[in-house]
């Protein structure tokens, strides 16, 4: 496995911890696998040390999960290694239409919805925290869904069950480790959360394009080389900044990056990188339109 696509697997963890379904519920969870009150996660006086223990126990029973699905796809991949071109394809195409999806140029109702899975209350413990974490794994969001999605995907392209257990390992890590630090400093995260919450659609869209750019290179048979991740995820960024409602100056700056970016994945000669990023500047724009079209029924 190459590091870009160990690093991949960590950003798409991360993003969904800042999804709009996640992002807004983890001092719920917090205070469901402490049980610790909303109101007392506040106080200075709050019992720190379970709130914490309990939270690790909470990402050990996701990444649990995440990690025995990880190597069920891989399992799976490695059957159909024969026909790894058509497969490709395949998992290609089904990527990208997680990541037009996310970053909401066509949204998809079979993806549109949650399944909860109600867990009993209990007293809390590392060990019903652990559960509680294996519960959460299934409770499938249209937030997490497509990304979590995408990267078994990608786990199911490989040819040993070893590779789809690490990248998934690196994706639990990308979501589970800024839930312990939320969990270690609780009340940075309420002051955070109010200026994050604001950008919500801006992560999606930066998600949904990361996703599709990944797509494209299975589609392509790109391979995940280092300046076209890079290229992809100033991309990403560009159209996410370029997609606020009040751009002044900065836009300057991201239409540099957004250019810029086209000539990382593009390269010199005429390729599917081109045709790639080609793609990607057209979703983007669709994106921007799309936000914009929001912002004008807002105020309307």
């Amino acid at each position: 496995m190459s590091s870009i696509s160990i690093l991949t697997a960590v950003v798409a963890g991360f993003l969904s911890f800042v999804s709009p379904c996640v992002l807004p519920l983890i001092p719920a969870y917090i205070s469901y696998v402490s049980g610790v009150s909303l109101e007392d996660l506040k106080e200075e006086n709050r019992n720190s040390k379970r709130i914490i223990v309990n939270s690790i126990a909470f990402v050990i029973g996701f990444s649990i999960v995440f990690i025995i699905l990880g190597a069920s796809a891989s399992a799976v991949g490695k059957v159909l290694a024969r026909n790894k071109k058509i497969f490709d394809l395949v998992a290609g195409i089904i990527i990208i239409l997680f990541g037009i999806h996310t970053a909401g140029v066509i949204r998809l109702n079979f993806l549109n919805y949650e399944k909860k899975v109600h867990v009993r209350k209990t007293s809390p413990s590392f060990f019903n925290a652990l559960l509680l974490g294996v519960a959460f794994s299934f409770g499938w969001t249209p937030c997490v869904g497509p990304i979590l999605g995408a990267i078994l995907t990608q786990a199911s392209t490989y040819d040993t069950m070893s590779k789809g257990i690490f990248l998934l390992s690196f994706y639990s890590l990308g979501l589970g480790i800024p839930f312990i630090l939320t969990a270690f400093a609780i009340n940075k995260f309420f002051a955070v959360f109010k200026s994050v919450r604001n950008y919500f659609k801006q992560i999606e869209i930066f998600a949904g394009l990361l996703l599709v750019g990944l797509g494209l290179a299975l589609v392509f048979g790109i391979g995940l080389h280092a300046w076209y991740i890079v290229g992809v995820i100033l991309l990403s960024l560009s159209v996410s900044i370029l997609s606020l409602e009040n751009i002044r100056l900065i836009s300057a700056v991201s239409l540099f990056i957004f250019l810029f970016s086209l000539i990382l994945i593009s390269g010199i000669t005429f390729s599917f990188e081109i045709i790639s990023s080609l793609i990607l500047a057209v979703l983007g724009i669709l994106s921007i339109l799309g936000i914009r079209k929001g912002y004008k029924n807002e105020r309307t």
